[in-house]
């Protein structure tokens, strides 16, 4: 009895500082979009060497890094405190959140609109836990959804073919959820605030983004060119 082989994913070099950064980049994002700045947190990712190298993909990530590294450590707690008191008005700013994409509030659909992500969500095994009761359609929960499928595509693809249907998943939530909100999330956030840490991140989402659903697409062509030269 023969057993079939499954082809091995073999990594070109183009896309290995993507893979390796990727996946730091958006726990960046949902790390700060997600929870308050506390001095753990802005301490813990303004000494991060691979959070540096990551910052350098995009400007916005270069001026998040310049703003977190060049901080005196005794300054980090005056720091912190200025951009928890930010991070809460931005949270409560009326008539929604800024962290919340509610795109279908317009339409009279929000509720319908955060089922299709609950749905998108269950459909991957995912389930958050959601300490402060956020709705499936804040920008945290949406970016650690992108992580967790970066995850399991790094960690957990053992074959082409795993690797294609997690390149699915990601894509299209990029194309269907994220990339159809995100600019307009960047430019109402952009004009909100005058913080170095927010703008900083808001320009990084805005960058990446798009750059991230090109790199996914090539990364496509090449397992896909990989499949037929096996063939």
């Amino acid at each position: 009895m023969t057993i079939p082989t499954v082809p091995a994913i073999v990594v070109p070099e183009v896309f290995t500082r993507w893979l390796e950064s990727r996946g730091l980049i958006y726990q960046i994002l949902v790390d700060f979009y997600g929870r308050k700045p506390s001095l753990s947190l802005v301490a813990r990712w303004s000494t991060n060497r691979q959070m540096a190298m990551a910052a350098e993909m995009t400007e916005g990530g270069r001026e998040l890094k310049r703003y977190l590294c060049s901080q005196n450590p005794s300054e980090l707690p005056m720091i912190c405190e200025k951009e928890t008191l930010e991070y809460t008005r931005l949270m409560n700013e009326r008539p929604v959140s800024l962290f919340v994409a509610r795109e279908a509030a317009q339409l009279g659909r929000e509720q319908e609109f955060c089922n299709v992500l609950s749905d998108v969500y269950a459909s991957a095994g995912i389930v958050f836990k959601k300490c402060s009761g956020e709705a499936d359609d804040h920008i945290a929960i949406e970016l650690e959804f992108m992580a967790v499928m970066h995850e399991r595509m790094l960690f957990n693809s053992f074959s082409i073919r795993s690797a294609m249907e997690l390149l699915d998943i990601q894509e299209r939530f990029l194309e269907e959820h994220l990339l159809k909100w995100t600019p307009q999330f960047c430019s109402r956030f952009n004009a909100a605030t005058d913080s170095p840490l927010y703008l900083g991140l808001s320009h990084m989402l805005e960058e990446f983004l798009p750059q991230d659903l090109q790199m996914l697409r090539a990364w496509r062509a090449s397992l896909e060119s990989s499949t037929a030269t096996m063939a």
